[in-house]
């Protein structure tokens, strides 16, 4: 049985999201507000209490302590330790917030990006990588209502549902989403994956010297690899094109080697308007379904397959190319975390250009957390923005002033104060100044 208790609201200056001061450390020490207030040329009015970058700001911490709703802002809004700790005297609502998303146009959404990239550059200055894997996917976010640019297309899960259609390109050894595009829900898959490829390599700091692309279907055109090949970089991409099924039934097959079950091809072939042919590696699984007992030889079963195609330029054979596509699989889970995780599309007004403004913040948000915890913790890059806010973000704390000085009090039986006190000492030590972002 509990004990007999009461409560009282009294108590003044607590925070449920403790946490989020290392973010907002980190922020400073990369400098991003001063590279928002600069990058971004929204100008509102002479009275206006808050700029765009306020708002981006707000919104990718927001994302950060669980917020999936505009609305859900409020909970920053009345935590009165919080607020004091970032200098938050005022705090829009989420009208004003959906107001000022509303001023983003297509212009103002590339220089969120270009802010973003300049900021990336700072973090590689402290930990690189030369060789990179760029993992690119197409995702599906539906819609209950009438947004602008969403649109009845391609929807696996709903068909015939209003979507948006996003494109996503993640680095990853490092897990972060290098870039983004908010399509509209009935924009083809392929639509514009030459340009998206182009503004990817813009975005990769100086010291990568080789790139490897993988792709799925979406990433399927002949003028996509005519780019890649013409940059020196290999790509595995998973075929999409019609007849391919009877197509690769003609092809010679033979038993994969210590794989029973699995068979495997390769060819050379030559897709419409392409310049020149390209190699292509499959396997097929064999799938034995036995027969329904009415066919002409009931003890004879139905032998079917599932086919696995892909087109690369990499010195792979069809096994090892089949299991090297395979560990795409992880940025699968990279795009569900920034989708249900960090709110990614489902925060929306009715503006197409407001929603694309803050997808992006979501992603910075997403990106945030990724390089916080690459910079400082190895355990901490490995784990899910969920597990990441359970374990330091969603923290109790109670704000005290002594001498004129804040001072955060948190639980002394704090499951994980050494991690806490690990990141906290990690982040306070950080120093970017030597490189400079261009207005």
């Amino acid at each position: 049985m509990m004990r007999s208790f009461h409560v009282q609201f009294t108590e003044k200056n607590l925070t449920g999201n403790a946490g989020l001061i290392h973010l907002g450390r980190f922020i400073d020490k990369l400098g991003l507000g001063q590279a928002l207030e600069t990058g971004l040329s929204i100008e509102r009015g002479a009275n206006a209490t808050y700029s765009a970058a306020d708002a981006v700001l707000i919104l990718a911490l927001g994302v950060l302590a669980g917020a999936k709703h505009l609305s859900h802002l409020v909970l920053l809004r009345y935590d009165s330790a919080l607020r004091k700790i970032f200098n938050w005297d005022q705090f829009p609502d989420d009208t004003t917030f959906g107001r000022i998303f509303r001023l983003f146009s297509q212009k103002n959404c590339k220089e969120l990006s270009e802010v973003e990239s300049a900021i990336r550059k700072k973090v590689w200055s402290k930990k690189w990588f030369g060789k990179i894997t760029l993992d690119l996917d197409s995702t599906v976010k539906g819609v209950y209502g009438n947004q602008q640019g969403a649109e009845k297309g391609y929807n696996p899960k709903k068909k015939g549902q209003k979507s948006y259609h996003p494109l996503l390109c993640f680095i990853a050894e490092t897990r972060e989403c290098l870039h983004n595009w908010f399509r509209s829900g009935g924009a083809y898959s392929a639509n514009g994956c030459v340009e998206f490829m182009k503004e990817c390599f813009a975005r990769l700091p100086k010291r990568v010297w080789q790139v490897e692309v993988r792709g799925d279907s979406a990433f399927f055109d002949g003028d996509l690899f005519d780019f890649l090949e013409g940059k020196g970089s290999v790509y595995l991409v998973k075929v999409k094109m019609k007849g391919l099924i009877r197509f690769l039934e003609n092809q010679s097959w033979r038993k994969a080697k210590n794989r029973p079950g699995y068979e495997t091809t390769e060819f050379t072939y030559t897709c419409t308007g392409w310049k020149k042919p390209r190699r292509f590696v499959a396997v097929r699984e064999v799938t034995v379904v036995a027969t329904d007992g009415h066919s002409l030889f009931p003890n004879m079963p139905n032998i079917l397959y599932d086919y696995f195609c892909y087109c690369t330029n990499m010195d792979l054979t069809p096994w090892e190319a089949h299991k090297h596509y395979g560990q795409r699989a992880t940025s699968e889970n990279w795009i569900e975390w920034c989708k249900n995780q960090m709110a990614s599309g489902s925060i929306l007004t009715q503006d197409f250009w407001a929603n694309s403004a803050i997808f992006q913040s979501c992603i910075l948000g997403y990106n945030l957390l990724v390089w916080m915890m690459l910079l400082t913790q190895e355990d901490g890059f490995n784990e899910e923005p969920n597990t990441i806010r359970w374990k330091l973000i969603h923290v109790a704390g109670r704000l005290l002033t002594r001498s004129r000085q804040y001072l955060l009090k948190l639980d002394r039986t704090f499951a994980f104060k050494e991690r806490w006190i690990e990141l906290e000492k990690s982040i306070l030590v950080m120093n970017f100044t030597e490189c400079k972002i261009s207005p």
